[in-house]
């Protein structure tokens, strides 16, 4: 199985074949997740899953590097808790490995352990930290643009469908994780309800693992952060919380068509049957743009960063009812699920690529230029996560739920990043 071209440095543009890929073998160095420090398997902290009286090592104890980490992101903190344990005064026969990776570790009370810590913010690291590569993506847009929608769909074609096309299985990161996801699936798919706004507060990171059937390709650890949207366009909270946005390896951006002024009141006339907000107060997308710039853009070379960045046009459902050739055919690909196999489809992509980029130049012009100055990498996509109109916060029962291309935005991200080969048909 070649078409995970793993660490390639081939040309992309000029990639029309599958390729051999080449795997970097482990342990690799582990980012953690919540301060996104780097450091070596080794370095790994330990969490003791027992307490001692009378043993000062072993005592429960104030933690202080995860308080200040709680502190610092709005976070209550924590009173005791079970020690750390120190791993270098261990015996090597205490110590566990898997794939050369340290993952347990048996303390002088012959106790095993494996809750393995971040040894700069005391956090709790993935499971696979250490025995494939981590990589966070970042989703961001303005209020009401549907980023908890778009996320809970995304995981569901990836878990169901692509997932077997491209011959690999993203499961939760945790049981925690697991029961969030659950919880969002069945709310939508099951109850035809939507998902509440996601709460303006600290942010948490939604960890998924990625692993091929190709047991030479190490598990990929994917870090979603979904970001709120009032949080974007207030910079106290991105100055707290955004961190993840600059240590991003992807950004998935997306923007709502009910933002454009341009279409506003073509949709909203166009879509009679649809009784959401058609009001002024939506953010326009180049507001977002500003922060970003603020936050860290304009603090990188050229004033311009080189995250792959996918442009996601949401709600693409809605452009069908606008009769308005000059924007959109209403034959468009944008209209059309398309499923990408065992490589990511250039052809297929270039078309919706071009598609979406003239759409945008026409509706919002702006947006678009502060776009291709400020970015380097970046793809343009339009999906749909319901297939569908939701009213008054639900979704018709009739109706069914059929998401269109929401996996290709990240698909063109795993391709940009060296895990998905490319080639035409």
């Amino acid at each position: 199985m070649g078409f995970f071209g793993l660490f390639r440095n081939d040309n992309k543009k000029q990639n029309n074949d599958y390729r051999k890929a080449t795997y970097e073998k482990g342990p690799f160095m582990i980012k953690c997740p919540f301060c996104f420090k780097k450091f070596k398997t080794e370095q790994v902290a330990f969490r003791a899953s027992h307490s001692e009286k009378g043993d000062p090592e072993y005592e429960k104890a104030v933690d202080e590097l995860l308080n200040e980490y709680n502190k610092r992101i709005g976070k209550g903190v924590y009173g005791e808790i079970n020690p750390i344990i120190k791993v270098e005064g261990l015996p090597e026969s205490n110590k566990i490995r898997v794939d050369k990776v340290l993952i347990e570790v048996k303390d002088k009370y012959d106790t095993n352990t494996s809750e393995r810590l971040c040894p700069y913010c005391h956090n709790e690291l993935p499971i696979t930290s250490g025995r494939g590569p981590s990589k966070i993506i970042s989703v961001v847009g303005a209020s009401q643009v549907g980023k908890s929608v778009y996320m809970t769909t995304l995981l569901h074609v990836l878990e169901r469908y692509t997932g077997e096309r491209i011959d690999a299985s993203l499961i939760a990161g945790s049981s925690a994780y697991n029961d969030e996801i659950r919880e969002n699936q069945e709310r939508i798919f099951d109850k035809n309800i939507m998902l509440d706004p996601t709460p303006k507060q600290h942010m948490e990171p939604l960890i998924e693992n990625l692993k091929f059937k190709n047991d030479k390709i190490p598990p990929l650890t994917l870090i979603f952060y979904d970001v709120p949207g009032e949080g974007m366009t207030d910079r106290g909270y991105i100055d707290k919380h955004g961190d993840h946005i600059k240590n991003s390896d992807g950004i998935i951006f997306l923007i709502d068509p009910l933002q454009m002024k341009a279409l506003r009141k073509k949709i909203s006339l166009a879509n009679k049957e649809f009784k959401g907000d058609f009001t002024e107060k939506y953010q326009e997308p180049k507001d977002i743009i500003v922060y970003l710039f603020e936050n860290f853009i304009s603090k990188q070379s050229n004033e311009k960063t080189n995250i792959p960045t996918a442009i996601v046009v949401t709600k693409s459902d809605m452009l069908k009812n606008l009769n308005d050739e000059e924007y959109i055919g209403s034959n468009s690909n944008i209209f059309k699920n398309y499923e990408h196999g065992k490589f990511f489809n250039l052809n297929e992509y270039e078309n919706i690529d071009g598609e979406v980029r003239k759409f945008l130049g026409k509706v919002d012009g702006a947006f678009k230029g502060a776009m291709d100055t400020y970015f380097g990498i970046t793809g343009y996509f339009a999906v749909s996560s319901l297939g569908c109109n939701p009213q008054n916060l639900k979704i018709d029962s009739s109706t069914n739920i059929s998401p269109i291309r929401v996996d290709e935005p990240f698909l063109w991200l795993l391709y940009q990043m060296n895990y998905l080969d490319g080639g035409r048909e």
